[in-house]
């Protein structure tokens, strides 16, 4: 990778290039192959300049996206993690900056829980072709596309707040009825399966 700056290859204004760096993105590579929508979150750049300098990195010659899922992941929980870090530093700091600390620990929760709604939304995108196998009786396929869900499952276990925990781990045991279903070639599967979507849904609009 070439030594030069991503304000440098890409024409991106060195403030860009700090709120990137903050978010854990320095190289090409690492905004090619970054979420958008995580990368927007992370670093506080808009979701659309963000896919424009994506365009820019794969035209400069950064390779494709490998494995957006961890990647983007990744660069979220990486800006969720400084956010929750420089709230707790102001805590210590001095008693004027605590109210400002607490503000910022709120907004790390809430950043939290907006990545769950993002993971929960995920997940039931990649059980589509999971329900399809399962439609057409394909027993190996439908548990072979359940790895995806189980990766967007246990993400959210990682990085969920107090608040949504419960409903975490409720969409987990769902999981795991459904995945030891298909093992089985149960023929509660589907409704298993019906269950889980109900479950993530229930998640994505939850307050």
């Amino acid at each position: 990778m070439s030594e030069k700056s991503l304000s440098e290859l890409l024409s991106i204004d060195e403030s860009g290039e700090e709120a990137l760096a903050r978010a854990g993105v320095r190289t090409l590579r690492e905004l090619s192959e970054a979420e958008p929508e995580a990368l927007a979150m992370a670093s506080g750049v808009p979701l659309d300049r963000i896919k424009e300098w994506q365009q820019r990195a794969r035209r400069a010659g950064a390779p494709k996206r490998r494995n957006p899922v961890v990647t983007g992941w990744k660069v979220a929980i990486v800006g969720l993690l400084i956010a929750g870090l420089v709230g707790w530093i102001s805590l210590s700091i001095a008693g004027r900056k605590m109210e400002r600390a607490v503000q910022m620990q709120r907004e790390a929760e809430s950043k939290l829980e907006v990545e769950v709604k993002f993971g929960a939304r995920k997940a039931l995108e990649e059980l589509r072709p999971a329900r399809l196998a399962l439609h057409n009786d394909n027993w190996g396929e439908a548990a072979d596309e359940l790895g995806a869900v189980r990766d967007y499952i246990e993400l959210m276990q990682r990085v969920a707040a107090k608040g949504s925990q419960s409903e975490v781990e409720k969409v987990s045991k769902e999981f795991e009825q459904l995945e030891a279903a298909i093992e089985d070639k149960s023929k509660n599967a589907m409704d298993d399966m019906t269950a889980l979507e109900g479950a993530l849904d229930e998640l994505m609009r939850s307050e």
